[in-house]
């Protein structure tokens, strides 16, 4: 009876940390759609401060899912990669040339995205005009955003 107890409690552990923590692991809700909601307070705010044109929110909007749709390869490879370098620190005797081999692997696949990420923006910068383009960096330095158009800053990285 006291093993099965254990067993059970030991599960309930288990299954508690597992469902707490996935959420932390998984996507970021600050990428596809700016979060909850955020997808529409970014059309908001390119079409209220920006002023772009239906035709340039569309145009904008095509290109952001096509760069999502391109990427989502990278970013569930960087999120397997982040998966095997916990189970890597898990092992009680870790073994350190495997744990630098798979860092080297995960910080290469953030280069690649970073990259994808850089001709995204500099791709959708080119639909502005030059007076949403003064806009637009007016706004990010007013405001102190990085590039990243809307992305709020994240205290665990």
């Amino acid at each position: 009876m006291k093993k099965q107890l254990c067993y059970a409690v030991g599960l309930a552990v288990i299954l508690t940390v597992l469902t707490t923590r996935s959420g932390a692991w998984g996507a970021d809700p600050g990428m596809e759609g700016f979060g909850s909601g955020g997808s529409a307070r970014m059309e908001r705010f390119l079409t209220q401060e920006l002023g772009l044109s239906p035709e340039q929110l569309s145009e904008l909007q095509a290109m952001r899912q096509k760069h999502f749709s391109e990427t989502a390869p990278l970013r569930q490879k960087l999120f397997s990669r982040r998966q095997e370098l916990r189970l890597l620190w898990a092992d009680p005797h870790p073994d350190e040339a495997k744990i630098t081999a798979k860092q080297k692997e995960i910080a290469e696949i953030q280069e690649q995205i970073q990259e994808a990420m850089t001709k995204h923006r500099l791709e959708a910068l080119k639909v502005l005009t030059p007076e949403q383009k003064q806009k637009l960096s007016s706004f990010m330095q007013k405001r102190g955003f990085e590039a990243s158009w809307g992305r709020r800053p994240r205290p665990w990285r």
